[in-house]
Formats: C-alpha cells, sequence, structure tokens
C-alpha cells in the first residue's frame, strides 16, 4: 500500500493548526478561490462528513466524500474518503500528527495511505503532497495574516 508522507514545520502554534484541520468544515477556505464548486460539510466530530466538487480544469471528476474517522486534540486526526472516488486511487485514509516545534511553530506529519487505482504511486504520492503542502501554506498565510480559524488566507 503506498504512502504519501509530508513532513514539515508550520510557523503557526500547535492550537491554531490543529483547530483549522479539525474543524473538518474549515477545508474550504483552506482552498484558492474557485478550487471548489460546491462544498459542505456535517459536523466536526467523528463520524462527520464533508463533500467536495472541484472546477472542470483540476480534472477531477465526481464528489469527494471524506469521513472524519478520528480526532484526538491537539495530536492526532484521522479522515478517509468513502463512498466514491473521484480520485485515481482507492481505500485512501489520512492521518495527520502534530507537535509543538519550539515558539509558534508545529511539527506536522501528513501520511495519506491508500491502494494504487489509475495512475501510478509516484504521481499519488506527489499530488496528495502538494495538497497537503498548499493546506499547510495557507494556515501559514492565515497566522501571519492575523486570520481566525476559519477566515480565508485569500
Amino acid at each position: 500500500m503506498p504512502i504519501a508522507r509530508l513532513e514539515r514545520t508550520v510557523n503557526a502554534p500547535q492550537a491554531y493548526v490543529w483547530e483549522w484541520l479539525a474543524d473538518f468544515g474549515a477545508l474550504d477556505k483552506l482552498h484558492p478561490p474557485g478550487n471548489l464548486i460546491e462544498f459542505r460539510c456535517e459536523g466536526s466530530q467523528p463520524g462527520a462528513r464533508r463533500f467536495a466538487r472541484f472546477k472542470p480544469e483540476m480534472q477531477i471528476e465526481g464528489q469527494i466524500i471524506e469521513r472524519l474517522e478520528l480526532a484526538v486534540a491537539p495530536h492526532v486526526i484521522a479522515y478517509s474518503i468513502v463512498e466514491e472516488y473521484a480520485l485515481p486511487m482507492r481505500d485512501y485514509t489520512a492521518v495527520v500528527l502534530f507537535k509543538p516545534a519550539g515558539d509558534s511553530q508545529t511539527a506536522v506529519t501528513w501520511e495519506g495511505h491508500y491502494t494504487e487505482h489509475g495512475l501510478p504511486a509516484e504521481q499519488m504520492n506527489g499530488l496528495l503532497r502538494d495538497f497537503y503542502g498548499m493546506f499547510l501554506d495557507n494556515i501559514e498565510k492565515a497566522w501571519a495574516l492575523g486570520r481566525k480559524v476559519g477566515e480565508s488566507p485569500y
């Protein structure tokens, strides 16, 4: 089973990074404006689901449905893709670990575990790491701009 792994120090406090990613409905604010043509979320507790559709230019056809599996504040989040697979992979589960890393910094390890389907693992790993990096970049940007969790950095 391939693993897309990103380890990174984020220039924002652990509580802030945690709040962004634990708020299952805040993810749409971390996407550049226009990336998502549809987004909704049903809660932020384990079992919550979020639904997303991307603009056609991103070549992700269909809806992505993710379920929050685990949230242990402020250390770990796990979520999975359920019901439909708009991405060229199957059996996706992600685990995000958070640790303090000095003054106003957080060490984040984000792993996506999946089964290959339609795209070689090397390419899928790169795409997933790009998404993880974009989300972490935008959390840093929101922190630097003084935005509250859920307020877009754009």
